[in-house]
């Protein structure tokens, strides 16, 4: 897939200086991507990209089968990722009982990057950067990455009823730049 990118509060230099590979990383896994017919299918997908590099992760996504899709040629087991999971990096606050956790999370030398992926409605995605903001407040967290669809209804094309209202790159960069947040934000749009 290829992608379109906003950075708020943040800039390629930034993204650098967590990690000189993060942005690279991340735009690996973006490009590995393949066309899916459902939402649950990309988040099985960005769940095994994902936990092949190291990142850690809140929980297994519907979707997922104890094998890893073979197109991806990843060699990790399952028990493996499970055995190495950190959940306690996709958590929002450590402060308050919200019991919020992002989808993703890594460690960069203490540096905290979470990540999101958002194929649900406009409202989901308020929560994430809500999540991104407690993290970042708390002084845990260094990025918040954001990854949604840049068009929806032309992505899933076969089934529009079903992803009515689903929160796409204009919507997200239009609110960030509406409600006036802190925290460094690197919003991805998958387009095919």
């Amino acid at each position: 897939m290829k992608s379109k990118t906003f950075y708020y509060n943040c800039s390629t230099e930034y993204i650098h200086s967590i990690d000189p590979h993060l942005h690279e990383q991340v735009e690996s896994v973006i490009r590995l991507l393949p066309k899916r017919e459902t939402q649950s299918e990309i988040n099985a997908d960005l769940f095994w990209l994902f936990t092949s590099k190291d990142w850690c992760y809140d929980t297994i996504p519907k979707g997922y089968s104890n094998e890893c899709p073979a197109i991806f040629d990843i060699r990790q087991t399952i028990h493996e990722i499970k055995d190495k999971n950190l959940r306690n990096l996709c958590r929002t606050s450590t402060t308050i009982d919200a019991r919020w956790h992002a989808d993703f999370g890594k460690s960069f030398d203490g540096k905290l990057v979470q990540v999101e992926a958002q194929f649900g409605k406009v409202e989901a995605m308020f929560k994430d950067f809500c999540g991104f903001r407690m993290a970042y407040a708390e002084r845990r967290l260094a990025l918040g990455i954001e990854i949604v669809l840049c068009d929806p209804p032309n992505y899933f094309a076969h089934r529009k009823k079903a992803i009515s209202g689903m929160a796409n790159f204009d919507i997200a960069k239009g609110t960030l730049n509406a409600i006036g947040l802190d925290c460094p934000i690197w919003l991805i749009g998958i387009d095919e």
